[in-house]
């Protein structure tokens, strides 16, 4: 579908530092509630390299991310983003 595939760019465009390899298959989309569901999503090492902590990502998951977009509203609403089972193995930044 053209406009699983749209979104799937976006949401790449603003998540592809955070996460592994996003497709449409882990895409779900409920246009007239605003959701959209990925799950089974793998962060990268990099992750949190922009935010100068002292540790680094050696390994992490995110079991399911949801996304409630104000279709309606996209100018005046915000969008909210809610983490369910997040995994991460943290280590020293050497």
């Amino acid at each position: 579908m053209v406009f699983e595939s749209l979104v799937a760019d976006l949401i790449n465009k603003y998540l592809g530092d955070f996460v592994e390899n996003l497709d449409r298959s882990q895409l779900k989309i409920g246009i007239w509630g605003g959701d959209v569901v990925l799950q089974n999503l793998d962060l990268k090492e990099s992750a949190l390299d922009d935010l100068d902590l002292p540790v680094k990502i050696k390994a992490g998951h995110i079991g399911k991310l949801t996304l409630k977009i104000p279709w309606k509203n996209l100018y005046t609403e915000a969008v909210v983003a809610t983490i369910d089972g997040l995994y991460a193995l943290a280590v020293p930044n050497v």
